[in-house]
């Protein structure tokens, strides 16, 4: 089976059960462990919630985090569509570049979409 790779960063794809210090990417000497993609997703869960919630792309977006994070705690969720993954991601950048302050949160900002986009595009063959 051949490496996957997506931004740069070599997808683990062989984890049977995530544990905080499991390793789900890799890149030169830095490594993205369960506990970092855990903290991402809940920082991006609460962005979120702080959106309207009847809008249907942030709905669409919370569904497919909330999805994420279900799979990292090892547990089974709803499918979700290729379609709302894109629109997840796109949700994402869009808000948080609205929300951002400072440079400081700006770049924490996108420490999280990347993670969150790596997330999505690395283990997204497990949602759809």
């Amino acid at each position: 089976m051949s490496d996957r790779f997506f931004m740069g960063y070599k997808v683990n794809t062989g984890i049977k059960h995530f544990l905080p210090n499991t390793v789900l990417f890799t890149k030169d000497d830095e490594k993205i462990t369960v506990a970092m993609a855990q903290d991402a997703i809940d920082y991006i869960l609460g962005v979120l919630a702080h959106k309207n919630p009847l809008i249907d792309r942030y709905k669409k977006a919370k569904a497919v985090f909330s999805a994420i994070k279900l799979i990292l705690e090892n547990k089974q969720p709803a499918k979700v569509t290729k379609e709302d993954a894109k629109i997840a991601v796109d949700v994402l950048e869009e808000i948080l570049n609205m929300t951002a302050k400072s440079e400081a949160e700006k770049e924490h900002n996108a420490r999280c979409a990347s993670l969150c986009k790596l997330l999505v595009n690395g283990f997204g063959g497990v949602m759809v």
